[in-house]
């Protein structure tokens, strides 16, 4: 016998339920195991970045192991970190932090540096230099550190006063940022310019002896606090740059000095 109308529609309507059902249950099992795929790719990434953290903390322990061990150029004080120039007795310590491709630290180089030069010539005053090396994204070929590792091998080889005489060299000639900086062969000239010269000059200029050490020595400005270029110290007081002229400097350095 046939089923009736309203049968019919009683047999259609539970069919719609079960499968209806069947759609939320596969549903349901879907969003579940998106669920779980999450979780295992959140754990997975943290996983990642936990072993990526570490690599991180390896690497920069094995760059500062590197550094430590680093040469260090002779004719360097505290740990080969500072070039002294001018005795210490008695004098006023003035400590400048600068990078050779600063452009501020060549600005007050040639406004100051003749004074500074001719107050450590009288024992007025000890120049203490701590070159640092961090501006050679503004270079093409990392010219703050290839102009402080050429720094390092004057020093090495001809003395704080050749260093003294390479400054002021390296900022005469200071090259535009955003370009290369002064080749090899040039910083191997103002060298010999500085009274630094023979083949070993020459090799450690183009092998980059002192690489190490100069990022050592960037590294440790940094530890001290030192964020920008140029940092003056006058007898361990912070200088205003923007007052920092000749007489404000001898100013400040008289005042400092002992009766």
């Amino acid at each position: 016998m046939p089923a009736s109308p309203s049968q019919q529609s009683r047999r259609a309507s539970a069919r719609q339920r079960i499968e209806n059902r069947r759609a939320a249950e596969a549903a349901a099992r879907a969003a579940a195991e998106r669920r779980r795929r999450t979780v295992i790719g959140g754990v997975v990434a943290g996983v990642v970045l936990v072993v990526a953290l570490v690599v991180v903390i390896v690497v920069q322990m094995q760059r500062t192991a590197t550094s430590d061990a680093a040469a260090v150029p002779a004719d360097t004080a505290a740990d080969g970190t500072v070039v002294e120039v001018g005795a210490d007795d008695g004098a006023v310590p003035v400590d400048i932090w600068a990078d050779f491709q600063c452009p501020a630290c060549q600005r007050f180089h040639q406004v100051n540096g003749e004074t500074l030069e001719q107050l450590a010539d009288e024992g007025t005053l000890q120049l203490r230099y701590h070159p640092i090396a961090i501006l050679d994204r503004y270079s093409t070929d990392a010219y703050s550190t290839r102009s402080l590792n050429a720094a390092g091998v004057v020093v090495d080889a001809a003395g704080p006063e050749a260093f003294a005489e390479f400054t002021d060299l390296l900022y005469a000639n200071q090259p535009p940022e955003g370009g290369a900086g002064l080749s090899d062969d040039e910083l191997i000239e103002l060298a010999a310019q500085a009274g630094a010269t023979g083949d070993e000059v020459e090799a450690g200029i183009r092998d980059l002896v002192f690489e190490d050490w100069t990022a050592r020595i960037t590294e440790e400005a940094s530890r001290q606090g030192v964020t920008s270029t140029p940092t003056v110290l006058v007898d361990g007081e912070p200088l205003d740059l923007r007052q920092a002229t000749p007489a404000t400097i001898t100013a400040l350095v008289e005042a400092a000095a002992p009766e």
